[in-house]
């Protein structure tokens, strides 16, 4: 699959550097793209009339002419899929986006991982939209020689605990011997999410998400990594945004 990548600057300094962080990123992932280059946001929206067919853009918070969140608001109306990225300079426009739906927000200069990572969640939440969804989702354990299957739908959460693992269902709870590294080769990566170094959470299951805890839709409360807490917010929120 090609994915056709949008760059909106009014600096083509700025336009260049993001072309060749997308370029170093899909390189090492084997992907290929399109990219297409804008310098005003009159000049984006007007191509966004006529054609629906871009996956991500990647767009400037101040530009001569309309601003890129009314720009961002002109491509929502035709458009309610492609994904934006805000690449900018200024903070306090961080809690104005998020009406309109933005994937990620950037700030100027960016740093080249927290790219790659934005732009990598960016492919795999297309990927993810895209993929047939599969039915009766279930994780399969063996325990005490015996093979259990447990559907993804009634897990809230694990837990690690010395060499055993806990899986905490609507029901009941169930034990096996094992760790996170075997149990993330069973799961589906799009459903679960570690939050924290002893628990791994099931996404559908999390009503809100704090710098400090996770807040389960059945109220149960789990502790948040500090280190890794934006970045499970992050993926929460692309999660709920594909869904929706």
């Amino acid at each position: 699959m090609k994915f056709n990548i949008a760059i909106c600057d009014d600096e083509v300094l700025q336009v260049d550097i993001v072309e060749k962080l997308i370029l170093e990123t899909v390189q090492q992932i084997n992907k290929t793209v399109n990219i297409l280059k804008f310098f005003s946001g009159e000049d984006l929206v007007k191509y966004c009339k006529t054609d629906d067919k871009l996956h991500i853009i990647f767009l400037d918070m101040e530009m001569d002419g309309i601003d890129g969140i009314e720009c961002a608001k002109k491509i929502r109306e035709k458009n309610e899929n492609v994904i934006i990225i805000f690449v900018t300079g200024y903070k306090e426009y961080v809690f104005d986006v998020f009406e309109i739906n933005t994937f990620r927000y950037l700030l100027k200069p960016v740093k080249k991982d927290q790219f790659q990572k934005a732009l990598i969640a960016a492919i795999k939440s297309i990927k993810h939209r895209k993929a047939p969804k599969k039915q009766n989702e279930v994780l399969v354990i063996n325990k005490n020689k015996e093979k259990i299957i447990i559907a993804y739908n009634s897990i809230n959460y694990f837990e690690k605990y010395k060499n055993k693992v806990m899986v905490n269902c609507d029901k009941q709870n169930i034990e096996f011997y094992g760790t996170f590294n075997e149990l993330n080769t069973l799961l589906d990566i799009n459903k679960f999410i570690r939050v924290h170094q002893g628990y791994i959470a099931n996404i559908d299951k999390i009503e809100v998400i704090t710098s400090k805890e996770v807040y389960m839709k059945n109220g149960q409360k789990l502790p948040v990594s500090r280190r890794n807490a934006k970045e499970v917010k992050e993926v929460f929120l692309s999660y709920k945004r594909v869904k929706s």
